[in-house]
């Protein structure tokens, strides 16, 4: 199965278990995280990143084979840089982004999405993964698409 596939695999899988349920967005990033990261095992890490307070992301529901940096400061790193701009970044080498903040030593590129509801920014997602130019516009727009549902 190629990328597309996998994707259309992973929002049918999504929709079905979000849609006409009530649940907190909390339970819907979990969710995601879990259906993301069953299809997607060879990411490193797939979770989000919750806004706590102005300018503050903590980590909220993740899977993955690393622990997660506790809090991030909008502006800092691709986590915080992606929230602040409230714009998907994609970095093909985490070692050419200047203030990369390393949480693990085996991520090579990564992706952040915003989570935008009632136009406010609520958290972002992030995905690691460990080989070089990992993510592109394929994952952006699906990702996209994903989060919509929260």
């Amino acid at each position: 199965m190629d990328k597309e596939q996998r994707y259309k695999k992973v929002i049918d899988t999504a929709k079905s278990a979000l849609e006409g349920y009530p649940m907190d967005d909390i339970g819907k990033m979990a969710t995601l995280a879990s259906i993301l990261k069953s299809e997607f095992n060879e990411w490193v890490f797939c979770g989000f990143y919750r806004v706590v307070k102005k300018d503050l992301l903590e980590i909220g529901p993740y899977q993955g084979d690393v622990l997660a940096c506790g809090h991030i400061a909008f502006g800092r790193g691709i986590c915080g840089s992606a929230a602040q701009d409230q714009k998907t970044i994609i970095v093909d080498n985490v070692a050419d982004f200047h203030g990369y903040i390393s949480c693990d030593d085996q991520t090579v590129s990564e992706i952040v999405v915003p989570v935008i509801k009632n136009s406010d920014l609520i958290a972002v997602l992030d995905i690691d993964g460990d080989t070089v130019g990992q993510f592109d516009d394929a994952d952006q727009s699906s990702l996209k698409e994903l989060v919509k549902l929260i």
